[in-house]
């Protein structure tokens, strides 16, 4: 059972839950199951919306040894500015895979998310980000930000939005 499973299966079950309302998540764990495929856990529920982030490798951004991925979703708008960011850094003894929820607001309503850019350093390029409740147009967002095989592990995350 990787600890994104757990992650993510949370984050969906709390939405079906409450409706994907931001603040209303409620969770009981006596009935949470692990999602080994997210493929076939969201074609079992067709209400459930996971949308995956636009993924980029950044050539020689990182030092050597390790990659730098770019995840982003939604587009910079003229009346849009920085509304957030967010940043961690985490080392490993060994390898392992590292997932991690990123919400914005942490609490209450924000800004009108417009677009969001995380740059994820690790050992290799390989991992994902899904949104998993809330999205762009919205005042609220939660990603799932997942790496795999990797002793170093750090995030940047930066929200923008209309405060209006």
């Amino acid at each position: 059972m990787s600890k994104f499973s757990l992650i993510l299966l949370t984050a969906l079950l709390g939405c079906l839950v409450s409706g994907g309302a931001a603040g209303k998540i409620r969770v009981d764990s006596s009935e949470i199951r692990v999602v080994k495929d997210i493929h076939v856990f969201a074609s079992q529920h067709p209400g459930l919306r996971i949308q995956a982030l636009e993924k980029e490798i950044v050539p020689g951004k990182a030092r050597a040894g390790s990659q730098t991925v770019r995840y982003n979703l939604g587009a910079r708008i003229p009346s849009d500015r920085l509304v957030a960011q967010t940043a961690d850094a985490f080392e490993y003894p060994q390898a392992q895979d590292v997932s991690l929820q990123l919400t914005y607001p942490e609490q209450g309503a924000g800004a009108i998310v417009s677009y969001v850019e995380l740059l994820c350093t690790q050992d290799s390029s390989e991992g994902t980000a899904y949104v998993v409740a809330g999205g762009i147009g919205l005042r609220f967002i939660s990603i799932v930000l997942e790496a795999s095989n990797t002793r170093n592990f750090s995030y940047q995350v930066q929200y923008y939005g209309q405060t209006n």
